[in-house]
């Protein structure tokens, strides 16, 4: 399969992850591969207080082994939403349930009917690929409950740490904060080398890219106010 632009050989187990990253495979030669094995998919129940598939469990398996993978070629996974207007992508991040899919949806809800063009890039677990001082979101198969993404590889403008808030403020954030929340919202490989390798695109994310901090509420209020402080950062 055709990951942010690198071709990865992969040899698993269940015909149901070959369907779930069917929109992702190609006949190209490979950069690398990966194999799933059953030890592999009984190591991710260890993630889980609750019973899942073999088949489900596999398809983490696999993500994981790809990403650890993908450290070499400047790429790396955040978690978070990922969504494109008129081709710049805006990711917002934070702890599961605190709103990242309800306020990209809002986005969605407010910028189409006034003529920009929105995509959702990948709703859950983004590729970041980082290559000569600039910086691109990349949709995967791996795109949360709503299974939202689509297959294409956009630059990034800005990323937003997103809070629960009663009034809606949004304001720029310190490299300080935005490295803190990069790190803790990124997958991080087990081995100090690959860990080397994404704490070094951390660092060029934040050169890169815009960061900051939305406290809201669920509402257009809050979407208007987040997009036109994030666009005007130009």
């Amino acid at each position: 399969m055709k990951l942010a632009g690198v071709v990865i050989g992969v040899s698993c187990q269940y015909n149901s992850t070959k369907e779930y990253c069917r929109g992702y495979i190609t006949d190209a030669a490979p950069c690398f591969s990966v194999s799933v094995s059953s030890e592999d998919i009984e190591a991710e129940k260890d993630y889980f207080s609750e019973e899942r598939s073999p088949g489900y469990l596999e398809k983490l398996a696999l993500y994981r082994k790809i990403c650890e993978g993908l450290v070499d070629y400047g790429i790396f996974l955040l978690h978070g939403s990922a969504v494109a207007v008129d081709g710049e992508v805006y990711i917002f991040v934070a702890p599961s349930g605190t709103g990242k899919s309800t306020h990209t949806s809002l986005w969605r809800k407010l910028l189409v009917p006034l003529g920009h063009e929105v995509v959702m890039v990948n709703d859950d677990k983004p590729l970041i690929r980082v290559a000569d001082g600039s910086v691109f979101a990349c949709g995967t198969p791996w795109n949360g409950a709503h299974h939202l993404s689509e297959n294409v590889s956009l630059p990034v403008k800005a990323i937003c740490v997103l809070e629960r808030g009663t009034n809606n403020c949004i304001a720029e954030i310190t490299s300080a904060q935005a490295f803190a929340a990069l790190y803790r919202f990124s997958y991080r490989p087990k081995d100090s080398r690959s860990i080397d390798l994404v704490l070094g695109m951390l660092e060029e994310v934040i050169r890169c890219v815009r960061f900051y901090r939305l406290k809201c509420d669920i509402s257009t209020d809050a979407a208007q106010k987040s997009y036109n402080m994030m666009k005007q950062g130009d």
